[in-house]
Order: structure tokens, then C-alpha cells, then sequence
């Protein structure tokens, strides 16, 4: 026996979770931080999009439609504009969440945010997946 995901099921969890990245950047930084465990939260954050994004817009075995895929791909370029100093690896509390607090982050929040709408109708499907098991 292998333990082998299938296309659908590595579609559905890349899928799940972008849209957990994308809705845990609308928490202020300190909640934000606290989540994802204070340690160099935007580089880690950053490379999750846009692994689990990739992911989910290549596999033949999604759903989503080709406007929601371009929209996925321009915000995983927007977040190419953020500053390579916010990225740096930051350990402290305190560190993170100065680079989660720049300025940077109020655009790609509020791209974060049309992203999720426009993703809205495979939110349901993606939530019925996971209920199914």
C-alpha cells in the first residue's frame, strides 16, 4: 500500500490552503504573528502563497476557471513588490511583527481580500471536499 495523494487531493489541499494564507492576511499583525508562530512570518507566509497558489492553478485536476487562475497569478506577481528588507528573517516577537506592519502589506491585503471573492464559488466546492471525508 502507498501512501500516494491523488491530483484531486493535492488540488484540495493546495487549495485550502491558499485560502487560509489569503484570509490570515486580513488579521492585524499581532494576531497574524501570533498565528503563524512568530518565526520570520513574512518570508514564511510569502512562500506559502505562492507554493500552495502555484500548485493550485497547475494541477489538471482543479476547478478553477481561467479568470480565477490569471487572478491567482497576479497577486502571487504582486507579491514579488514586496521589499526584500520586510523578508529578511526575522526571530523576535517583535521583529515580525515590524515587517508584518510595513506598509507594503496594506496593498497585498487589500488584494488579498478581491483575490477570496473572485475565489468565492471554489471556496464551497473546496469546503464540500473536506466535509465529504
Amino acid at each position: 500500500m502507498t501512501d500516494e495523494i491523488t491530483l484531486e487531493e493535492s488540488f484540495e489541499y493546495s487549495l485550502h490552503n491558499l485560502l487560509e494564507w489569503l484570509e490570515i492576511l486580513s488579521l492585524d499583525p499581532i494576531e497574524l504573528c501570533s498565528s503563524w508562530g512568530n518565526c520570520n512570518v513574512a518570508w514564511e507566509l510569502v512562500s506559502d502563497l505562492k507554493t500552495d497558489g502555484n500548485a493550485a492553478i497547475s494541477n489538471p485536476r482543479g476547478y478553477l476557471d481561467a479568470h480565477q487562475k490569471q487572478e491567482v497569478l497576479g497577486f502571487l506577481a504582486s507579491l514579488n513588490s514586496i521589499p526584500k528588507s520586510v523578508l529578511n528573517g526575522a526571530t523576535s516577537v517583535h521583529a515580525n511583527q515590524e515587517a508584518m506592519s510595513h506598509p507594503c502589506w496594506f496593498q497585498v491585503k487589500a488584494s488579498a481580500l478581491v483575490l477570496l471573492k473572485t475565489l468565492e464559488p471554489a471556496v464551497g466546492k473546496n469546503k464540500a471536499y473536506f466535509a465529504r471525508l
